[in-house]
């Protein structure tokens, strides 16, 4: 059983709203916003992912949520190079706010994909 499209869509407007904080702060380069902001998305991934059957009989679905989590499990550790408790050489800031984008993108990719099926299916 599939959780409501509008249990889905909230999440996914949480999801949202939190990686445009994100953004926002990559643009700013403020990057000691960076860990707050992935650690909010990664409370709201978390929370979308509950809404779902622990297996579910869905290949989409089951692709779409290992996506949404494991891409946010890779926002935390990429927003955890940004920290300046962790000056490591070899971090180069640059390279992280990118790969920081990239995981965001995946997230949202993966949520709108979670929208697009229990919509379907749904209906």
């Amino acid at each position: 059983m599939l959780p409501s499209t509008e249990d889905v869509i909230r999440k996914t407007e949480q999801i949202t709203k939190n990686i445009q904080e994100l953004l926002r702060a990559a643009q700013e380069n403020k990057h000691e916003s960076f860990m707050p902001c992935s650690e909010r998305i990664h409370v709201a991934v978390a929370e979308m992912a509950a809404l779902f059957p622990k297996k579910p009989r869905s290949e989409m679905v089951r692709a779409s949520l290992s996506l949404l989590t494991s891409s946010a499990y890779r926002l935390q550790s990429e927003c955890k190079k940004a920290l300046p408790a962790e000056p490591s050489p070899t971090s180069d800031i640059q390279l992280v706010t990118q790969q920081v984008i990239q995981c965001a993108y995946d997230i949202a990719k993966a949520a709108k994909q979670l929208v697009t099926i229990t919509t379907k299916e749904n209906n």
